[in-house]
């Protein structure tokens, strides 16, 4: 049975934590919609293709259903396809991420990233060679199909104490069983990348998860028309605050506000919940705010600046950075000789960019079309502004104005 990779399943958890902040029932991986959506992903890479038309003339429902997808009563489907150059050799978990705000910031893809109809996905995260860079694709393939509901969600090793999933956390082998009220017994195992899914009928649970050298645990479960996730956190399977690799320590916040001070190293550093203070100083460091209204300074370094929920200031401080705001109005701060930082999500009419230090107006800046993120299309918008530069992916030149700038 095709499995999805730890990026992929990741994917999955970005997308499903996007649902539930609108109401939308949790998506669950089928083992056909996977093999679809990856067999058109890797077509595309080694046809140097990108489009929802695929090999031999294919459309994305012809391609589920011939890779064993049965559609029946009442069904749907659609499909997001979004590809970028690759950036950072040692992993890919940021591709992912930048793949997966940019078909966010799509209205079309953000519309069936959220349909609430849609019961089933497929994912293809695949990399190669595309056009003579090695480039990161995503296909997408979504469904509803009958009236079943599943039981889903992930199993992981919670290394870094952010209670959110990444690659390398999944747990596999994990055993569930969900037993009805009348005694029926349904069970399943996590995948590889620890992620599960269990077709229930309507009605009471226990579910309990087992094995995988975790303690066994179990809760209580509604199954109605829509699917349920449950998910298996697991910070006793090894340490909440263990580092991602040894010369990339963690520091953690917790749920109220935290004032986080990194090292001379290349830190990460979550803050959770509550209103943090996050400072990187030197080393290229990985700051997340979490939820809350965050205060981020990466300092020295090539930094990436996370601030997720909550309304955010974020300032890359020296060097060149990589600034995701996250949701609701995020505040993004250019001060002194920042060199060119990157504003990877910005929302127009909602964020700011913020150039109060600098002496700066409007009408001293240049601003231009430009290919940002190195994708091949000239999509983005570069502003200079003496000797730094800011680039805005995925942003057009007619909806820059002075209202975006704070001065």
């Amino acid at each position: 049975m095709t499995q999805p990779s730890a990026n992929e399943q990741y994917m999955l958890e970005l997308i499903n934590a996007e649902r539930a902040k609108v109401g939308a029932q949790a998506l669950a991986f089928d083992a056909n919609l996977l093999t679809s959506a990856e067999n058109h992903s890797l077509w595309m890479l080694s046809s140097d293709t990108f489009s929802h038309t695929g090999s031999n003339g294919s459309d994305p429902t012809q391609r589920m259903t011939s890779a064993g997808y049965q559609f029946t009563g009442s069904w749907a489907s659609a499909e997001n396809i979004a590809w970028a150059t690759t950036r950072d050799q040692s992993g890919f978990q940021d591709e992912v991420l930048l793949l997966h705000q940019n078909l966010m910031n799509s209205t079309g893809h953000r519309t069936n990233l959220l349909n609430e109809s849609f019961r089933e996905i497929g994912i293809g995260f695949e990399v190669g060679d595309y056009q003579g860079r090695e480039s990161a694709f995503v296909t997408e393939n979504f469904t509803r199909s009958g009236t079943g509901s599943l039981l889903t969600g992930v199993a992981y090793q919670d290394k870094d104490a952010d209670r959110f999933y990444d690659p390398g956390e999944g747990l596999g082998g994990v055993s569930i069983s969900a037993v009805s009220s009348n005694g029926q017994a349904y069970t399943a195992s996590t995948m590889t990348a620890g992620g599960y899914q269990l077709d229930l009928p309507a009605g009471t649970y226990t579910v309990t998860f087992s094995g995988g050298g975790i303690a066994s645990t179990s809760r209580t479960v509604v199954i109605g028309s829509t699917n349920v996730k449950v998910d298996l956190v697991s910070p006793a399977a090894g340490p909440t605050s263990a580092p991602l690799d040894p010369a990339r320590p963690v520091m953690s916040g917790t749920g109220g506000s935290n004032k986080l001070i990194g090292t001379a190293d290349a830190d990460v550093i979550k803050g959770l919940g509550g209103n943090d203070q996050i400072q990187g100083q030197a080393g290229n460091d990985r700051l997340d705010g979490g939820t809350g209204n965050d205060k981020i300074n990466g300092g020295a370094g090539s930094d990436l600046l996370f601030g997720r929920g909550g309304r955010d200031s974020l300032s890359g401080g020296l060097n060149n950075d990589k600034l995701y705001g996250g949701a609701n109005a995020d505040t993004f701060i250019f001060r002194g000789k920042w060199g060119y930082d990157r504003v990877m999500d910005f929302q127009d009419g909602l964020d700011k960019l913020d150039l109060r230090s600098n002496g700066l107006s409007f009408s001293k800046l240049a601003i231009r079309m430009a290919d940002v993120d190195r994708d091949g299309r000239s999509d983005d918008i570069l502003i200079k502004a003496g000797a730094n530069t800011i680039g805005i992916l995925n942003t057009k030149l007619a909806t820059i104005d002075h209202g975006d700038f704070l001065f």
